[in-house]
């Protein structure tokens, strides 16, 4: 009888959680998140925007006076592996501010540093599919915010939140270069295709380069969009915008018009894909001195574009506009 009990004391002490006490419970990775303890990093990390740099520093002291050095640029989009937890804060040569850092490595092998609050550890990337999404403060109709995302953002997604037809997000609006962080998105407003992701990736890389200056560069971009993901809900978009296609047929007419829905964009191009420039109010009046000859789809609706030059210049969508009937 002795022998029996003391193996099964012997038991209990070999299967006794690692760090743990005769007389302390093991502590559970929700009781350490309800005591306020940080949650560990996320393996990966996306930009969220075009533009960005991975840097190094040269005589690295660890201060944050030390200053950084661009080296190479960073594809937008791109899964990169976190090095460390913790930001580094270190010095911007071109504005002499203090930054925070994230240190990353890429599949090419490089490591260095890149700005932090441009990134997201989302466990995936989708890409807005309807002409204007809106966003949730939480998972609940009621709770809809005055936060707009345009057709062809890409934004980093939290699966594990998804709830009720919602998801949070985080995501960089290049139309008014604002971010946006834990917000909810209806997931019906979203593509989650990879196809549909990597082909507006393009589309918003070529859509920020010169089409004078970088005209090969641009047409490259688009024409890899065009053939890599000719399945894409912006193959349309793409079409329009490569050389082939670029110039859509439009004639000269002037008319004012009136603007009949909220955050209307105002386009680079007459394209859905093209780049967001600003965003018109509801019953504000705008001069059009351009339209398309042919009409176009989008967001369910059916419509001409028209070039606009007040208030703003750029491209809309005539669903959003009607004849205000003021004169010429």
């Amino acid at each position: 009888m002795r022998k029996q009990v003391l193996f099964f004391l012997l038991l209990g002490a070999f299967f006794l959680p690692a760090g743990c006490s005769k007389n302390e419970s093991p502590v559970t990775e929700t009781a350490q998140a309800a005591a306020g303890e940080p949650e560990a990093p996320a393996s990966f990390v996306y930009p969220l925007r075009t533009g960005m740099w991975l840097y190094t520093i040269d005589n690295d002291t660890g201060n944050q006076t030390d200053i950084t050095k661009a080296v190479e640029s960073i594809p937008f989009g791109e899964k990169l592996q976190l090095i460390a937890a913790e930001p580094r804060k270190a010095t911007n040569p071109y504005d002499s501010r203090v930054y925070d850092y994230s240190r990353v490595k890429r599949d090419t092998g490089s490591e260095g540093l890149i700005f932090a609050n441009q990134l997201t550890a989302a466990g995936a990337l989708a890409v807005v599919s309807d002409e204007k999404a809106n966003l949730y403060r939480s998972a609940k109709n009621i709770d809809a915010s005055d936060y707009i995302l345009s057709r062809g953002i890409v934004l980093g997604v939290f699966p594990e939140t998804e709830k009720d037809g919602f998801i949070r997000i985080e995501a960089y609006d290049p139309g008014i270069q604002t971010y946006r962080r834990n917000l909810f998105i209806k997931t019906s407003a979203i593509s989650h295709n990879d196809m549909d992701v990597q082909a507006s990736i393009l589309l918003q890389t070529a859509g920020t380069l010169d089409p004078d200056k970088e005209k090969n560069r641009r047409a490259a971009l688009l024409d890899s969009a065009l053939h890599d993901y000719p399945g894409s809900i912006f193959a349309d978009d793409i079409r329009a915008l490569t050389s082939a296609g670029s110039a859509l047929p439009v004639r000269e007419m002037e008319a004012w018009f009136t603007v009949i829905d909220d955050d209307v964009n105002v386009r680079e191009s007459p394209s859905v894909s093209s780049q967001v420039l600003t965003r018109l109010a509801h019953a504000a009046e705008v001069y059009a001195v351009e339209e398309t000859v042919d009409e176009y789809d989008a967001d369910g609706q059916t419509a001409r574009w028209y070039h606009i030059v007040q208030p703003a210049e750029g491209w809309v969508f005539g669903a959003w506009l009607e004849d205000s009937g003021l004169d010429q």
